[in-house]
This record gives C-alpha cells, structure tokens and sequence, in this order.
C-alpha cells in the first residue's frame, strides 16, 4: 500500500476535493454504499462541507498559507485487484484513522473502478471542537507508515506489500501537481479567486438560468454534458473546469430552481391577496355610494 498527501488550503478546495472523492469522475453511483464517515455527524455532502468549514472558522488556530484539510490517498497494489474488497479497504483505511487521526474529520470513498484500488480521505487540519492541529511530523508520519504495514501483515496477509520500507510513505505531492496529472498536465488549475467568484455568482442568482446568464455577462460559458450543466469556460485559451471544483454541485443547482419556484408560488398568492382586497374595497365603496 503507498499513502500520499497533498495539502488544501482553501474553502473551495475543501469543497470541490469533497464532491471530487464522492463522485469519482461520476463512476460512484452512490458514495453512501463506499464511504467513510470519521467523526462526521451527517452522510449528507453539503453537511458535511459545513462541518468541515464550521469545525476550521470555529476552532482552528488560522495561519498564513495555512492548511484548511488533507487530501490524503491509499492505495493497494494493482496485483491485488482480485484479493481485494471493500470489506477489507473499510479494515485498513479505519485502522490508518485510528492510529493516525483519531480526533479529526474525516469523509473519503474507496475508488473500485480502476485496476489499482485506492481509498480518496479529506482530513481536517485541526482536531474536532478544538485548535489542536492534526499535521504530522515526518516521524511520526514514517512510525505510522510502518505500523500500517504491520496491520497489513497481520491482518490481511493476503495482500501484496510491494515496496521498500525504507521509503515507504514519505513522498509528499503538491494539490496542484497532483490534479494536473490525474485529470490534463496541459491544463493549470484555477485559482481560488475564480472560485470566489462563481460562487459569489451563484449566491447572487434567483435561478439556475439567472445564474448562467450571469456567468455569461461576468465573461464565463457555460457548458452542459449528458445534457446537464457541467462546468464553464474560463481564459483566454477556453480552458474547461467542472462546476464540482468550484465548490457547485447539480443539488445546489436544483435547488436553487426549487427555491425559485416556491419564491413565485409565494409572490403570485400574495398578488391574488392583494387583488381580492383591492375588489373587496371597489365592492364596499359601490355599496356605500348607492346607500
């Protein structure tokens, strides 16, 4: 098993990083039925983005550059596709949180569908209801990837281990180097201020048309897939980038259209109200001129 860790030190980066591990590309169809839920209150996303943000504004001792989560990802080696189970990922990333993180957030899905499996956890950066920090020193990080393998041994002896200990654990990645090669090295990640702004955006839209045309007049296209909104275009070389990195999911969307509608339920009821009362004065003012 190899662990990497890449830092996310923004809000938007928490968010998209959680919609990125519950939905593998759209090839988890449910992440209820492959999660982990680690000191987390609710199974639900947004919830879950709260807590996270709730439990980092609340309690976290705030740093320039700081770190705001971690991305953190186990992986089993490919020669264990036919040995390995979900029953058994839940075992080993359970047991990496006991030892690693017992007091942090934590929500992560196990990634089944390519030949190397691997477990996606975002770690808060602080411990929960406190300013106590979960970063790890290198020792510790080694102690821990040594403890782990031991698990591995004594637990599910089946599998391969398949790398050298002396170097087991300690390459760190950077986020951004990390989602370049995963998705397009051609293609530099955005930066936070352009996630401000479409969330800044999308708070001030009335609907999801409101909203693109908004998008539209601030200088971003929007684009669709399987005819749904997927993300827009940004830049001068129309670079593309999901809706789901910039911390907006389909739900919000959806939502957004249905707290419209009860918004015009709501006006057009207030208009029949006024209507009738307005008839009502019209009637009581004919009566009283032919009495």
């Amino acid at each position: 098993m190899i662990i990497k860790a890449i830092p996310v030190k923004s809000s938007g980066g928490v968010s998209s990083t959680i919609n990125y591990i519950a939905r593998d590309k759209g090839r988890i169809p449910d992440y209820r039925n492959q999660g982990i839920f680690h000191n987390l209150s609710s199974t639900e996303l947004n919830a879950i983005i709260t807590e996270f943000s709730n439990n980092y504004e609340a309690y976290a001792k705030k740093r320039s550059n700081g770190n705001r989560a971690l991305h953190t990802i186990l992986s089993v080696n490919p020669l264990d596709r036919e040995k390995i189970s979900i029953t058994i990922m839940d075992s080993i990333v359970q047991h990496y949180l006991e030892i690693a993180y017992p007091r942090a957030l934590a929500f992560g899905t196990h990634h089944i569908t390519e030949s190397h499996w691997h477990t996606h956890l975002l770690i808060s950066a602080n411990e929960l209801c406190s300013d106590k920090s979960t970063r790890l020193s290198k020792a510790d990080l080694k102690s821990i990837h040594f403890e782990m393998l031991e698990y591995i041994r004594g637990k599910h002896p089946e599998l391969t281990i398949g790398i050298e200990e002396k170097t087991y654990g300690l390459k760190l990645h950077n986020e951004q180097e990390y989602f370049a090669e995963k998705r397009n090295p051609d293609v530099k990640l955005i930066k936070e201020v352009l996630a401000e702004k479409v969330q800044q955006l999308f708070r001030a839209s009335e609907s999801s048309e409101h909203f693109f045309n908004n998008l539209k007049e601030a200088g971003y296209t929007a684009y669709t897939h399987e005819n749904k909104p997927f993300g827009i275009h940004y830049g001068e070389e129309n670079h593309k980038m999901r809706f789901s990195r910039l911390g907006i999911d389909e739900e919000q969307l959806s939502e957004l259209d249905k707290q419209n509608n009860r918004l015009q339920e709501l006006e057009s009821i207030r208009l029949e109200q006024d209507q009738k009362l307005e008839n009502e004065k019209v009637e009581h003012a004919e009566e009283t001129i032919e009495k």
